[in-house]
């Protein structure tokens, strides 16, 4: 039976945080089987706020607004504004892909069975860079509307019992406008004037970021795997440098228990040997990283690591630090041997852990053979990068409008 996740009537907030945990499903790399995540999604808010791991092309931070100010005009009930604002929402999917869009199309293989809409993608984002005013959920959006709208003088009520906001206008007033046909035809790329409003929603809403501070700084594509190895990062200001370096040591650090978890996954499932040489390869690959960053990992001061991690997340649970701190003790041990992540203790703590977070459905528990035969082999043994992938696809879009405006007048 597949798993479901419900709810009832919950604030947005909360749906918001539901939300973020089908997402982690979605993204393979993202898989977090040693409990991870909480530290990972701190780090990441704090470094690319508005920003998740199934949004695609910075476009789509202006298309939603599109599609629902053109979704205020409906007459109808609730349940009608939402059907005509996921019909518009397929529309546009269509109007990508006939405008040449290659890559980035949300829906572009699902077509009309897609669950995920890009407004629910782009929703939390749009809030956070301050580019939607109204305070509610998409339902309480479609609601608004069906009950006035456009400043109409019903009262609405959001899910944490306060009023909607009564603004005539729910989204920032400097959006650029919707190009004419943008449901027949419209491309992915942005204009100078779409790439400029984005650039300063991003640096009003979040000027302290490292997504605020590329945004205003970087002048080409970017094409790093990680933001720490961007050519910027030498120049961040120290608060910002404070966070990079400390998500950069725990990436290195954790990323070694990804590998180990998955070597000793596949070592209980026998049959694949190749598997087995490969993981072993990828363990060495991060024993050498981290022997090159050796004398910066023995400076690291964790203590100010958790001072920082639990400013930003002060509902960590305690368990998560007590295992990540007692990871990390191990794999900063000056005499740890990659070889030695092999070893039937480091599977005995891997497998109480994962115990720990997931009951009999753990992998590493020997009477669980279906969950190993489901396995999806190294599917997480990725570095973290917190969300700097998705980030940067992002900030690169934002740039090349920019560059793009600036090649035409100069023109």
């Amino acid at each position: 039976m597949p798993s479901t996740l419900s709810w009832l009537d919950f604030a947005e907030s909360d749906r918001q945080r539901a939300m973020q945990v089908i997402d982690l499903f979605r993204e393979k790399s993202t898989v977090d089987e040693l409990g991870f995540a909480p530290i990972r999604d701190a780090l990441a808010d704090a470094l690319f706020p508005g920003t998740s791991t199934i949004q695609t092309r910075a476009k789509y931070f202006l298309l939603v607004p599109w599609v629902m100010k053109g979704s205020e005009r409906r007459k109808g009930s609730p349940t009608d504004v939402a059907a005509w604002v996921r019909y518009d929402e397929t529309r546009l999917m269509e109007a990508l892909l006939k405008g040449g869009a290659k890559v980035g199309v949300i829906g572009s293989e699902a077509k009309g069975s897609l669950k995920r809409m890009p407004s629910s993608v782009y929703w939390r984002g749009l809030k956070l860079w301050q580019i939607r005013l109204f305070d509610g959920s998409i339902d309480q959006y479609c609601r608004w509307i069906a009950r006035g709208g456009m400043g109409g003088a019903a009262e609405l009520m959001t899910d944490d019992k306060e009023p909607v906001s009564k603004r005539s206008g729910q989204w920032h007033p400097g959006l650029p406008p919707a190009p004419s046909g943008v449901l027949r035809e419209t491309s992915i790329e942005l204009t100078y004037p779409e790439a400029e409003f984005l650039k300063d929603r991003i640096g009003q809403s979040a000027p302290a970021s490292a997504l605020g501070f590329l945004v205003r700084n970087a002048k080409t594509e970017s094409a790093v795997p990680f933001l720490w190895e961007h050519e910027l990062s030498a120049s961040f200001p120290a608060p910002l440098r404070r966070i990079v370096d400390h998500a950069s040591a725990f990436s290195l650090c954790v990323w070694g228990g990804a590998i180990a978890y998955a070597l000793h996954v596949a070592k209980l499932k026998k049959e694949d040997s190749h598997l087995v040489s490969q993981l072993r390869d990828t363990l060495e690959e991060w024993s050498e990283a981290m022997g090159r960053e050796r004398t910066v990992l023995e400076g690291w001061d964790r203590s100010d690591f958790w001072s920082l991690v639990r400013s930003l997340n002060p509902r960590l649970p305690a368990p998560t630090q007590q295992f990540a701190e007692r990871w990390l003790s191990l794999v900063l041990s000056p005499d740890l041997a990659a070889h030695k992540l092999e070893s039937s203790e480091i599977g005995t703590l891997l497998r109480d852990r994962e115990e720990q977070l997931k009951g009999p459905r753990a992998r590493l528990i020997p009477e669980n053979r279906r969950g190993r035969d489901l396995w999806q082999g190294d599917a997480g043994v990725f570095r973290m990068d917190y969300r700097w992938g998705q980030s940067r696809v992002i900030l690169n879009d934002i740039l090349r409008g920019l560059l793009a405006g600036e090649a035409g007048a100069h023109a």
